[in-house]
């Protein structure tokens, strides 16, 4: 059997369905505010009973909206909550208490105008304090966020049977209106549970979401129906436990449609590209509600006849529409100029030392999440190429699957690199420094060369003494200062530091920066997204590793979703592996390899903190298994890959023979209710000599090591 660190099998049956699930809650969400603050308030005057109709509707998804993506969101920090406190601290509590207070002051601010608007609003200092302390105004999404990660957090070690067990007593008692609740603190007592249930029971929400059907659908659905006819005709919704009972019904049918839905060529992908951006839609769409309804609800209710009788039907659904779009595209204006502290919390300043890093390799730096990726994603749009993602049904026989290559070889300065590089040098820039330093075994440095001179600032490189010559030919036709220095890692950075400090430019590491993190993220988040949009969600990711930079942005791109990450290093270049094993970076003698971009001696800090509880294994290849991807890439789909991007397919490949009984792994399943299983495959970048292309693709050689 494959051990942990050796890989195994890909998960069977996996469809994406969590971005979904919160994407259809955003939308609850706006349709019941749009309900009663605005459609309900207007005087119709039509003898239909359609606004009640809605009103009832509102009513019947109360159990639903708020478990259901309290449920999701525990789904997200599952991982988080196993993570030191002073990682997982600052992104989950510090951030979101940090958003609530901004927002309550902003909506205390806008909705000011609007007294008549029906919406929890401070109209004194002494209510405003209490809002921001002890009962949560309608932003308490983001106030019970931090409440509960802190809670899961602070109890992780109780059992989750004791646990559950005391949020659901709550819950019930909460339910019957036993407890003192002002504001929204009885919603707080109420979804404890299902964030918990999300932290605590994730593999099996997991599950229950993969084996999603018809029939369970329709099961779910009428069970939910018939919990809420019990508590509307018997009056049972205050008796201890019903609510909490029906709740669980409905997150239950809930997780049941999202995996549906995920699966939907149209309504899917548009659900989880809106679950991706929750948060903004969240923050903002209260005063966009409230404006509009001041804007719209005298001339609507002053319309006659059959346009009167055609509007009462339709507005919710109109109105919550515009409302979405509205706050999305508020969200985009605000991002655009700047105002990422809106969404965010600022930036921590760099520790100062002479060196001018950015980042320690001692202390580990508050860890990126997959909001950064995003961000990412939406800053490199248009700055980076969007790779196209390449399939080809020889490689899927080999491979036992259906493998999707994201041919990041075709990028600006060959490789992924690109991405995090941009990222970085254009956030530094924008700061006002006038010069980077960097250092790598190539990609890196050319990607900072590059995206230096596209930003105006001046670059230094470090590269090892044995680089290849079209990376380092690149570092200097992209106007880039290269410095030759050593083999190794240990080498490169002493000189780098030095540099750094008489120059007194930032160092921009080249896998220990959460921006180069984030930026590499982007690569396998629309790697997950063009695969949801042809109808074959990812089950797996398959990603090289050398420094980590890469694996740790996959792992981030695929959190909250079932896909498994999976990293590939060469043999005796195990750095991951080793780590995962020893519980903390480990560094290696890196072995000789074809693969000269994944040899750093040590995975990063910042990567390993990101991938140790992401990484479902780590597949190590040796350099024939590098030579036949290469050449099964190049003959078969044209693709000219370096060795340190065809390792990437070479794991791929060799994580089917593992899974398959004769690879000694567990019995491999290309299909599962006539799905074939997807595996993503990022090929990270193609800078390779012309007579090592010569010697890799001719019918007989020897492998060597590339000089």
């Amino acid at each position: 059997m494959p051990t942990r660190t050796e890989g195994n099998a890909p998960p069977d049956g996996r469809v994406v369905w969590a971005d979904v699930a919160k994407g259809a809650c955003i939308v609850l969400v706006v349709l019941w505010h749009v309900v009663v603050k605005d459609y309900l308030r207007i005087d119709w005057r039509v003898g239909l009973p359609v606004p009640g109709a809605w009103g009832l509707l509102g009513e019947q998804l109360l159990p639903l909206r708020m478990p259901l993506f309290f449920a999701i969101s525990g789904v997200f920090a599952a991982n988080a909550v196993a993570r030191p406190w002073r990682v997982s601290g600052r992104p989950r509590i510090a951030r979101n208490l940090y958003l609530y207070a901004v927002w309550l002051l902003i909506h205390t601010v806008l909705l000011a105008p609007a007294p008549g608007f029906p919406t929890d609003r401070a109209t004194d200092p002494g209510e405003l304090l209490a809002q921001l302390t002890v009962t949560p105004s309608n932003l308490w999404y983001l106030y019970a966020l931090a409440l509960y990660f802190a809670i899961a957090k602070a109890l992780r070690r109780v059992h989750p049977a004791v646990l559950l067990t005391a949020a659901g007593a709550l819950s019930a008692v909460a339910a019957t209106g036993l407890l003192d609740s002002p504001g929204n603190r009885g919603q707080v007592y109420q979804n404890l549970v299902f964030f918990l249930a999300g932290v605590h029971l994730r593999p099996y929400l997991t599950r229950w979401a993969d084996g999603a059907s018809t029939r369970r659908l329709v099961g779910t659905g009428a069970a939910y129906a018939i919990g809420l006819a019990v508590m509307a005709f018997a009056g049972a919704q205050r008796w201890p436990g019903v609510y909490l009972l029906v709740s669980v019904l409905a997150v239950a049918f809930g997780l049941t449609a999202a995996a549906r839905l995920a699966r939907h060529r149209v309504a899917g992908p548009a659900l989880a590209r809106l679950g991706r951006r929750t948060l903004g839609v969240y923050v903002i769409h209260m005063p966009v509600l409230a404006l509009l309804d001041r804007l719209l609800a005298a001339p609507v209710a002053g319309l006659a006849g059959p346009a009167r009788a055609l509007l009462v039907t339709v507005y919710p659904v109109l109105l919550t529409a515009l409302v979405l779009a509205l706050s999305l595209a508020a969200h985009r204006g605000l991002t655009a100029l700047g105002a990422y502290w809106l969404f965010d919390l600022p930036r921590r300043r760099a520790h100062s030392n002479p060196e001018g890093e950015t980042m320690s390799r001692i202390d580990v730096p508050a860890l990126p999440d997959r909001t950064h990726v995003e961000e990412a994603a939406r800053v490199l749009s248009g700055r980076v190429v969007r790779t196209p993602v390449l399939h080809s049904p020889a490689i899927d026989r080999l491979a036992g699957t259906r493998v999707l290559l994201k041919a990041e070889n075709l990028q600006d300065g060959g490789s992924y690199k690109m991405r995090g590089a941009m990222l970085a040098v254009g956030r530094l820039a924008a700061a006002g420094h006038t010069g980077v330093v960097a250092q790598s075994t190539g990609n890196h440095a050319v990607a900072v060369a590059l995206a230096a001179r596209r930003h105006g600032v001046a670059a230094t490189v470090v590269l090892p003494v044995d680089a290849a010559p079209v990376k380092v030919d690149r570092a200097r036709a992209a106007g880039a200062r290269v410095v030759r220095a050593g083999t190794t890692v240990e080498e490169r950075l002493a000189v780098a530091r030095r540099i750094a400090e008489v120059e007194g430019h930032p160092l921009v590491d080249a896998y220990d920066h959460p921006d180069v993190v984030a930026g590499q993220g982007s690569a396998s988040l629309e790697l997950i997204e063009e695969a949801a949009r042809r109808g074959t969600p990812l089950d797996a990711l398959v990603v090289p590793v050398g420094g980590g930079g890469g694996i740790a942005g996959a792992c981030l791109a695929a959190a909250g979703t079932p896909i498994q990450v999976y990293g590939v290093e060469p043999v005796g270049c195990d750095s991951l592996a080793r780590s995962l094993a020893a519980g903390r970076p480990t560094p290696v003698a890196p072995a000789p390899s074809l693969a000269d971009g994944l040899r750093p001696g040590c995975v990063g800090d910042l990567p390993f903190a990101v991938a140790r509880t992401a990484v479902r294994g780590v597949v190590r290849v040796d350099d024939d298994a590098i030579v036949e991807a290469f050449r099964l890439l190049l003959l078969d789909l044209k693709v000219l890959v370096e060795p340190s991007g065809a390792a990437a397919l070479a794991g791929a490949l060799r994580l089917g023979e593992m899974a398959r009984p004769s690879g000694g792994g567990t019995e491999a399943r290309p299909s599962d209710g006539g799905r074939q299983l997807t595996v993503g495959v990022v090929l990270t970048g193609g800078n390779v000599e012309a007579d090592l292309v010569a010697r890799l693709a001719g019918d007989r050689m020897t492998v060597g090591v590339a000089a």
